[in-house]
């Protein structure tokens, strides 16, 4: 599995903002925490729908890689 990096940019955030006391730097790192979470869920749902669909079937197998880049691009641009 790959490095959460949202998720690690997200605690670095929320740190950053307690230690500051900058509310709106806590709630962004709270926001970039969520993405990461999200992003490793579409992760295991793809790599499970890969299973299932077995090694026969690759066209369907790129169906789910396309999908799950457009979703991680949409999270992307949610956090902006």
């Amino acid at each position: 599995m790959a490095i959460n990096q949202d998720g690690i940019k997200g605690r670095a955030k929320i740190a950053a903002g307690a230690v500051t006391g900058n509310k709106d730097l806590e709630n962004e790192g709270r926001i970039d925490r969520m993405a990461g979470e999200a992003k490793q869920q579409l992760d295991k749902a793809a790599g499970k729908a890969k299973e299932l669909l077995g090694t026969g079937t690759s066209q369907a197998s790129s169906w789910v890689d396309q999908a799950k880049s457009g979703v991680h691009g949409l999270i992307d641009k949610i956090k902006k």
